[in-house]
């Protein structure tokens, strides 16, 4: 028999870095309610690290990925 859970995986750089696993979870769904947990608190510290800034300039998440994959496991 096998199971399947859910990693929700950040990359904060996609042209320097790998995926990490930030959670794993039993349900897809809570593994996408942790992903937009964690993306509304790297807006939230981006919006203020950048407020200054001209908009075009610093993109929110323009170099970043934040994904849901599904693990099978085995036994």
């Amino acid at each position: 028999m096998t199971e399947t859970v859910y990693a929700f995986m950040y990359c904060d750089c996609v042209f320097e870095s790998a995926f990490a696993t930030i959670s794993l979870h039993r349900s897809k769904e809570g593994a996408e309610k942790a992903m937009e947990a964690h993306k509304a608190e790297k807006k939230e510290w981006h919006d203020k690290r950048y407020a200054d800034e001209d908009e075009e300039d610093f993109i929110f998440g323009e170099f970043e990925e934040w994904i849901v994959e599904p693990i099978e496991i085995l036994d």
